[in-house]
């Protein structure tokens, strides 16, 4: 009996259906063609694409932590950005560079501060007073960051795309 019932296992193993849907969808023409048509879609216009890859800056550093992916799909959908494109830029804040956004969103914040600026000391430890002392400049500065580096962001993209396509035309 147990023979028979390992028999039955091993057919019911071999012919997943789920296991050959994963097997299409990461195959590399499907991953191709997903990027063609998402990240390089020739129907979608430079000013699109670059306005794309500017939100989803500005929505990966926005001060929403936990939400920022969420915040950013869902907005992305009534302003009819390229929502890959959204996403893809929005990682931007992914864990090596969380330290670099915090740290640059402080020096910011500072600036628009004034008197009131606070050097954060990253040679001990940081507690949640510190940080709530401090959540002002912060919240000042990473807004401020989010919105300057969302603009460079697109810019630069529309720039690039601009250069891109102008020399494959000409070509």
């Amino acid at each position: 009996m147990a023979l028979n019932k390992t028999k039955l296992q091993k057919f019911r193993f071999s012919n997943i259906k789920p296991l050959h849907f994963f097997k299409t969808l990461f195959s590399r023409e499907k991953s191709r063609q997903f990027i063609k048509e998402h990240l390089f879609n020739p129907q979608h216009s430079a000013q699109l694409k670059a306005s794309s890859i500017g939100f989803g800056v500005f929505m990966g550093i926005i001060p929403i932590w936990g939400f920022q992916l969420i915040a950013a799909f869902l907005l992305a959908v009534p302003l009819r950005l390229n929502k890959a494109l959204v996403i893809l830029a929005a990682h931007i804040s992914f864990a090596p560079m969380i330290p670099v956004v915090i740290f640059l969103s402080y020096k910011a914040g500072g600036w628009w501060m004034g008197e009131e600026t606070v050097d954060i000391p990253f040679s001990h430890n940081i507690t949640l007073k510190l940080i709530s002392l401090h959540l002002k400049q912060y919240l000042y500065g990473s807004i401020s960051l989010a919105i300057t580096a969302g603009l460079f962001a697109g810019l630069l993209t529309f720039a690039l795309l601009k250069l891109f396509t102008r020399k494959t035309t000409s070509a």
